[in-house]
Order: structure tokens, then C-alpha cells, then sequence
């Protein structure tokens, strides 16, 4: 499968991702309600990220008993972020689904369609989390070697595509994780011809890096000047005066007086870390409406309404097509 994961350079990223912002939700804006699970998904990682900085503050502060209870809520829901995040873009996933047929749901429905797969989300969720655990490991390991590092790599990206299908193909049609993956090859042989070599593309890849490269860049040059500025003005912060922290280094030409608070250098990586939250839950999401088109466009294309039908495979294309008339929907993959 991972013969078919095309890797977007630098300036494709950013370019598939600015279109799908411009188009998904034009495209499917027939329900507004579609983007409540990116809001509630957004709204999380953001408490996750301030609860866990807030818990370092803490202690720095000396309210170790008030830190380390926030740092082990901010762990708890670290974790649990895996089984909340699925519930969240399997009812996206479904709403999609539902929308391009012509009929609005409301965040009730959606939930009450996830509840009926909870055990479908336990087994994603794990699968997510044990992926996520075994990448950050080799990657931490000083013992794991390139190739090592390379064939996570492969498996981030498979897992990443087949989570992709996995979501809709649940939320739609209710297979579980090993119906899900055996029905993959069904998926990619029953493409339409039109849109052949977009089974396997890898949206808007590694974007948020992207962005959220040179944003830290400029933080941190902020910050390390205002920590300079700051000195010692918070003790609590307080980590030296730079001669000191430069040990072994010749440094003569630094003010014996000059000293640095590392609290700047904290907000600057707490505002970056909720920057890079927010386009990374924008761009999952916008990743789960496009893989959910797509698994509508070959599995149900007939249940799709008459009036958008002939403008997704442009749109799946990422391209900008001249007003067509309706195409014909196609074949359905066969159950």
C-alpha cells in the first residue's frame, strides 16, 4: 500500500492545504454543523495544552500539589485524546456522509450514530495510540537506526491512510477495524477512472510543520531576547547570567552583569504549541471530510444528490473545473 502514498514537497503541502480550506467547507456548507466536532476536538487540545503548561507554572511557582495534579490531568487526557478525537471525526465523518445525500443532521444524531460503533472507536483509538507510542520510541531510541526510524515512518503514513478510510467506512456503512481494512483493496480497485492515483495521496502532508516552523523560529528569537530583558526580574524563572550558562564557552565579550529568565522562552513554546494545535486539528479535519467524499464518491455514488455530484471529482482532484453538467455517479463497490 505504501507504493501509493504520494510525499508533497514543501510548497504542494501548503498549496493543498489552502485549497481545501477554500473548498471543503463551500463545497458541503449545506450544513454548518459539520465543523462542531473540529470545534470540540480544537477546544480540548487547547485545555490539554493549558493545563499542562499551567501545571509547570505551578511548580516553578512552589504549588508542587497543585502542579503535579495538573500535570497528571494533563497526561490523562493526553491519552485519552485518542478515544475522544476518533468519536469526534467519526461523527464528522458521518454528518459529511449525510450531507452529501441531501439530508441535515443534528449533533445529536451524529452522537447517536457514534454510540451505536463505540467499540469500533476502542479499537481505532488503541490502534492509534500503539502507532503513536511505538513512532515515539524509536525515535527517542539512540539504539534504533536509520532504517528503523524509516520503517516507522512507513507505518505513521500507512496508518495515517488507512485510518483515513477506516473512519467513513465505520460511520457509513458500520464495518468494524478488520472488515474496514479487508474491503481496502475492494475500495482502490472499484476508483473511478477519473480519479485514479488519488486513493493513495498523503493531504496536505506534514503542513502544520510546515507552518509552525518558522512561527517557532520567530518565538523563540523573541523570547530570547525578552528573557535577556526580563534578567532577573522573576526569580522563580531566573536560570543565570549568560556567562555562567555559556560554561567552557569564551565569552569576554558579554556583560558580566547580563542574565536571563527563562520565562519567555515558556510562553513563547506555550503560544506556539496552541498555534500548532489548532492547525492540526483544522487540517485532520479538513483530511476526514476529504477522505469521507471520497469513500461516498466510490461506495455510494449513486446515494449522492444529483447537484454537487459532478463537482467532486474536481474538487477530490484539487482542481478547479469549468462548470460541467451533473456526471454520471458510477458503480458502487460491491458488498
Amino acid at each position: 500500500m505504501t507504493e501509493h502514498l504520494k510525499q508533497p514537497g514543501f510548497r504542494e503541502r501548503l498549496a493543498q492545504l489552502g485549497y481545501l480550506l477554500k473548498h471543503t467547507f463551500t463545497l458541503i456548507g449545506r450544513d454548518p454543523g459539520i465543523i462542531r466536532p473540529w470545534i470540540r476536538m480544537t477546544v480540548y487540545g487547547l485545555i490539554m495544552i493549558n493545563v499542562f503548561f499551567l501545571g509547570i507554572l505551578a511548580i516553578t511557582l512552589e504549588f508542587g500539589g497543585t502542579g503535579t495534579l495538573l500535570l497528571l490531568a494533563a497526561v490523562s487526557m493526553f491519552f485519552y485524546k485518542h478515544f475522544y478525537y476518533t468519536r469526534q471525526e467519526m461523527r464528522q465523518s458521518w454528518l459529511v456522509s449525510e450531507t452529501l445525500q441531501g439530508r441535515q443532521r443534528g449533533a445529536g444524531e451524529a452522537g447517536t450514530r457514534v454510540a451505536e460503533l463505540k467499540s469500533i472507536v476502542r479499537s481505532i483509538g488503541w490502534m492509534d495510540i500503539l502507532v503513536a507510542w511505538a513512532i515515539n520510541m524509536a525515535q527517542r531510541s539512540a539504539k534504533a537506526g536509520a532504517l528503523v526510524r524509516l520503517f516507522m515512518k512507513g507505518i505513521e503514513e500507512v496508518w495515517d491512510l488507512l485510518n483515513h478510510y477506516l473512519l467513513p467506512s465505520a460511520a457509513v456503512d458500520g464495518y468494524g477495524v478488520r472488515e474496514g481494512v479487508s474491503r481496502m483493496k475492494i475500495l482502490q480497485d472499484n476508483v473511478p477512472e477519473t480519479l485514479v492515483g488519488v486513493f493513495g495521496i498523503d493531504i496536505a502532508s506534514r503542513a502544520v510543520g510546515a507552518i509552525m516552523g518558522p512561527v517557532y523560529f520567530i518565538l523563540i528569537l523573541l523570547a530570547l531576547g525578552l528573557g535577556l530583558w526580563v534578567g532577573e526580574s522573576a526569580p522563580a524563572f531566573y536560570a543565570g547570567d549568560i556567562r555562567s550558562m555559556l560554561n567552557g564557552v569564551e565569552a569576554e565579550f558579554l556583560p558580566a552583569t547580563m542574565h536571563f529568565s527563562w520565562l519567555p522562552l515558556l510562553l513563547a513554546i506555550w503560544i506556539g504549541k496552541m498555534g500548532s494545535m489548532v492547525l492540526e486539528r483544522m487540517t485532520t479535519s479538513v483530511k476526514v471530510i476529504y477522505f469521507s467524499i471520497f469513500y461516498m464518491r466510490i461506495t455510494h455514488p449513486d446515494d449522492i444528490i444529483p447537484e454537487i455530484r459532478g463537482d467532486l471529482d474536481g474538487y477530490l482532484k484539487m482542481e478547479d473545473p469549468a462548470p460541467s453538467p451533473v456526471t454520471p455517479a458510477g458503480d458502487a463497490v460491491p458488498e
